[in-house]
């Protein structure tokens, strides 16, 4: 009987050991955003066990209200860091897909909710203080528009990486650079910007000029166009892009 429990065991070994190697080990949490309370989700890589001291990555991940759902997200950002050579990053959001509407008139609403996640990520989970914002579609407008509103003094984000704005964020933001109406007092940051073929072409060109134009002493900026992908199938691609792009040295 005693043999046969061994070998029971030993069989069962076999057997989960590489099943749970294969999942990513995702942890929950709850943080406060003025006065609501938030589950989040944070995935830490392996190397987390030993080191603590490493960069996080938020994902804004709003319901897409105008294009196919998309639910992997969270998967892809982590795909993308899984491609990094020798780096390694915490990739944290929202736990549920929250059905929200990303609109500029409630920049403040999302922004804060991120910005209170952040807080609390760096409080408990690294004493790293690099955060990269990432997000495609509305979403990508929060990340841009977090870009251009933060200043020196009350900065919460280095990295920013946004694919395929709405229109209504592109128009936004275009508005914002003509008229210099945002904070001029900016540490060093870096953006990913891209498109694909279901953006309106004209309008996110004219982002990416306006900000080469600029030479903003702040900003690193790199900007892509995937003329042969359309929005449901480029955001895999330029997350990894755009996670590379920021974490190179």
């Amino acid at each position: 009987m005693q043999l046969f429990i061994s070998i029971y065991c030993s069989l069962l070994l076999l057997f989960t050991i590489p099943f749970e190697s294969g999942q990513e080990r995702i942890e929950t949490f709850t943080f406060s955003s003025n006065g609501v309370e938030y589950e989040g989700k944070i995935f830490p890589p392996a190397s987390y066990e030993n080191n603590k001291n490493i960069p996080a990555i938020f994902l804004i991940d709003f319901t897409e209200q105008h294009f196919k759902l998309a639910t992997d997200e969270f998967e892809k950002v982590i795909n993308g860091v899984h491609q990094l050579i020798d780096k390694d990053a915490l990739v944290v959001s929202l736990k549920e897909i929250a059905d929200i509407d990303a609109e500029p008139e409630s920049f403040e609403e999302h922004y804060a909710i991120y910005k209170n996640m952040a807080l609390y990520v760096d409080g408990k989970y690294t004493n790293n203080p690099s955060r990269t914002f990432i997000g495609k579609g509305s979403e990508s407008g929060v990340v841009l528009k977090a870009l251009f509103m933060e200043n020196s003094e009350n900065e919460i984000f280095d990295n920013f990486i946004a694919t395929d704005p709405s229109g209504l964020y592109a128009t936004e933001i275009i508005r914002m650079i003509e008229e210099n109406d945002f904070p001029q007092n900016k540490n060093h940051k870096k953006l990913h910007f891209s498109y694909s073929t279901s953006n309106d072409r004209a309008r996110c060109n004219k982002i990416i000029d306006l900000i080469n134009k600029a030479e903003y002493p702040w900003l690193k900026f790199e900007s892509v166009e995937y003329t042969k992908s359309n929005y449901e199938n480029t955001y895999p691609v330029s997350f990894a892009a755009g996670i590379k792009f920021v974490f190179e040295e």
